[in-house]
């Protein structure tokens, strides 16, 4: 896929980080015991803004239409490769979602009951890796520009 098969002037779609370890509400630095964290995550979501609008926010409701993506190593997670994670971003964008929500859990995850309640349309996983929440969600921002810019035909990703 290129950035032809989605100009920009046609993607109304929003993306929300849910960072399930913080407050309900706007997540500002103070969700992040890691300056440098927030600031790499930052960079990411303020990229992101570049393609369609992007804010991060503690835990909260689901709202109606949008589509989940939660951030969980768990049994029956998928991991992706950065051009399926395009490519599963492109399918969102072509049925004209308008909302994701891209949930990371805190630092002991999500429970079966957390899991069950929230019905995700994907559970993404980064590996057998074991990651700090915080980093978790450095990744994940960083994984969604990627695919934005393999969406859009960009340099960034050259296939590294």
């Amino acid at each position: 896929m290129t950035g032809e098969a989605f100009p920009a002037k046609l993607i109304r779609m929003q993306i929300r980080f849910r960072l399930f370890w913080a407050r309900s509400g706007p997540a500002g630095s103070k969700a992040f015991k890691s300056p440098a964290a927030h600031a790499l995550f930052s960079e990411y979501a303020s990229r992101i803004g570049k393609f369609c609008p992007c804010e991060a926010l503690g835990a909260g409701e689901r709202p109606p239409a949008s589509r989940l993506w939660l951030c969980d190593r768990g049994p029956g997670s998928k991991v992706l490769s950065s051009e399926e994670l395009a490519r599963t971003l492109g399918a969102l964008l072509g049925g004209g979602a308008r909302s994701l929500e891209i949930g990371i859990g805190g630092p002991d995850g999500f429970s079966k009951e957390t899991l069950a309640s929230l019905k995700p349309d994907l559970r993404w996983s980064f590996g057998p890796l074991t990651l700090p929440h915080e980093l978790a969600a450095v990744v994940a921002a960083e994984q969604v520009y990627r695919a934005w810019a393999i969406l859009r035909g960009l340099p960034y990703h050259a296939g590294h």
